[in-house]
């Protein structure tokens, strides 16, 4: 293989932007086929985006013989499936996050890329950002000291439109907006700090409008670092940020929207303008294409995919709602 040649099984709103086109604009990757259960929907993004063919069957677009990687970009409740597919058809994955609808799912899927000799990769496109680089480096060069603990802040106001939002029912999605984007975070937290070693949670439904939470605090316990994130979804207001404090300072981010880097030290306030690229998910594509054609490293391989899915099966065992 000297080229990336992508099938992408549901081209959706998060590929037209987000991942899409990045696919497409890294070197040497391109997008060959993509599949929509709704053929004309896939044919017509397939025409926007200058693809050439369009499914509406996954396996089909899965057994063509000019796709050579499989990004599967639908819930989460057809992850397992459709990536235990394309591994069999011998083909490496890149698959949306969270990695599975449930940790057994992702401890079968890992198994399947190990049993395929095929690289299974999960989309927590983050870690390659440039401006969450930039965090990770300050919070581990000194800049603010030694790291003690981290503050995540997640409030949104009530979705009046749930019964239509695949992200508020966790038969698809695996948990509500908690597990859609907190997983995000969660993972950045493990590839700042490693591993957390302890997790404890309160999961509520407050408003009851849908089957989802839409309230978790919970903390995780790193080596000499403390997380503590209140995250509410039915609430008057709207606020999102990951600070973290140390012995000399605190930096502090947005994470679900542009933004800049507040960095505050015994010199003063400095805000670090790092913009994300138009296509947030490129960095990412490129690290991807790397290790499938040049053996570097799996930007995200499925062992810590599965260390967010372990932490998110802990958080949701407090689950009031079931």
């Amino acid at each position: 293989m000297n080229q990336v040649q992508w099938g992408i099984v549901g081209c959706g709103e998060v590929t037209e932007v987000k991942s899409g086109p990045a696919l497409q604009k890294a070197a040497r990757s391109s997008v060959t086929a993509v599949m929509r259960r709704d053929g004309e929907k896939a044919a017509d993004y397939a025409r926007r985006h200058g693809i050439g063919k369009s499914y509406d069957s996954a396996q089909e677009l899965i057994d063509d013989p000019d796709v050579n990687a499989v990004y599967v970009a639908t819930p989460p409740a057809s992850h397992c499936e459709l990536t235990l597919a394309a591994l069999k058809a011998g083909k490496p994955v890149l698959v949306e996050k969270p990695m599975s609808l449930s940790l057994n799912e992702g401890k079968i899927m890992s198994a399947a890329a190990r049993e395929a000799g095929q690289s299974l990769v999960i989309a927590f496109y983050r870690r390659a950002l440039p401006r969450f680089e930039r965090m990770r480096e300050i919070i581990q060069d000194g800049t603010i000291g030694v790291p003690r603990c981290v503050s995540v802040v997640h409030r949104m106001k009530p979705d009046h439109k749930s019964a239509d939002n695949w992200r508020l029912d966790p038969k698809i999605g695996g948990g509500g907006y908690f597990a859609d984007m907190q997983s995000h975070t969660i993972d950045w937290l493990s590839y700042v700090f490693g591993p957390a070693n302890s997790v404890q949670a309160q999961v509520r439904r407050q408003s009851r409008s849908h089957a989802a939470e839409d309230l978790v605090a919970f903390s995780l316990g790193y080596d000499d670092v403390v997380a503590s994130g209140l995250c509410t979804y039915s609430v008057s207001e709207q606020a999102e940020s990951v600070t973290v404090l140390g012995d000399k300072g605190s930096v502090s981010m947005g994470f679900f929207r542009p933004s800049k880097i507040t960095l505050t030290t015994a010199e003063g306030v400095q805000e670090l303008d790092l913009p994300d690229p138009p296509h947030v998910h490129q960095p990412f594509v490129e690290k991807m294409v790397a290790h499938l054609l040049d053996d570097a490293a799996n930007p995200c391989s499925p062992e810590v995919g599965l260390r967010t899915m372990g932490v998110l099966d802990q958080i949701y065992q407090g689950f009031d709602g079931g």
